[in-house]
């Protein structure tokens, strides 16, 4: 097991890094809501969902969006720390 010291540094980059997923989850989520909303079209040869299928997706993209920003808060008020992982590019 090799460990790696987060540093308040880190803890910066990472809540930016989950600020940043954040609002991917909730622009993705808007835009499948839309998907789901629109009546459907039978000449549309579209890959994307809709109806039901694009409702579903809508809600788990709120669901990540929801962890994400939790980890916002959890990395922001966080404390530096060592982490062990079994990662190749650790400090031994």
């Amino acid at each position: 097991m090799k460990s790696k010291f987060i540093t308040e540094h880190d803890l910066a980059t990472l809540a930016n890094i989950c600020r940043v997923a954040t609002e991917r989850f909730k622009d993705h989520e808007a835009e499948f809501r839309t998907l789901a909303a629109a009546p459907p079209s039978p000449a549309s040869k579209s890959l994307l969902p809709t109806g039901d299928a694009a409702l579903r997706l809508a809600d788990q993209f709120a669901l990540q969006a929801s962890e994400a920003y939790a980890f916002v808060s959890l990395f922001e008020g966080g404390e530096p720390f060592t982490m062990r992982h079994a990662g190749a590019d650790a400090e031994a």
